[in-house]
């Protein structure tokens, strides 16, 4: 559960946070500092971070996560869950009780849904620190795989940058390596979006 929980934080900050945010910025150096890290699938993404500007990376951010105007790629299950299509729909209900159910506060200091992608990694850190197996199952097989992958596909396909590119590739096979290595299979709920 220790490789859950360490993967789940840092991705689910790099898909919440800028990748220029303080704390982003610490993980990064952190990383590229370690032993053997070009070794890591991080790798690339840390060699792209250097090359690509601070203008470009937050651009990026801004039409993948925060958005001005259509979002190519909304980072909340509900958009792609809920058959309108819509930030905080039944599907982020539901995962607000998950959280209740298991003591989780995700209090950002704004307004916003709980299931935003990075934000529900951050989620899944806390239980896989707490060695949670059964939340941890449920989080993946109710709220996150059921259109995680989508998502991931359509931040691949929009990205603007490799960073982001590249990000999305990597939460894409650790997912599946999660999956694999937990047995779980996805709720087949429908995506809309």
């Amino acid at each position: 559960m220790e490789h859950i929980a360490t993967i789940a934080k840092l991705l689910g900050s790099l898909f919440y946070y800028p990748v220029t945010h303080k704390n982003n910025q610490l993980m990064c150096h952190t990383l590229r500092h370690s032993e053997g890290w070009q070794e890591s699938p991080f790798a690339p993404v840390l060699v792209a971070i250097e090359q690509e500007s601070a203008a470009q990376l937050a651009d990026d951010f801004q039409q993948l996560f925060e958005g001005c105007d259509v979002m190519p790629a909304p980072p909340w299950g509900s958009v792609y869950l809920d058959r309108e299509q819509v930030i905080f729909g039944e599907s982020t209900i539901r995962f607000r009780h998950f959280l209740k159910d298991n003591q989780l506060a995700l209090d950002t200091g704004m307004r916003e849904p709980e299931d935003q992608f990075g934000l529900m990694l951050m989620a899944l850190a806390k239980l896989a620190d707490e060695q949670d197996g059964l939340s941890v199952d449920r989080l993946l097989q109710t709220h996150l795989l059921p259109w995680a992958y989508r998502y991931l596909t359509l931040v691949q396909e929009h990205a603007r940058t490799q960073t982001y590119c590249l990000l999305a590739d990597i939460a894409r096979q650790w997912l599946q390596l999660v999956q694999e290595e937990r047995g779980i299979t996805a709720e087949n709920l429908k995506v809309y979006f």
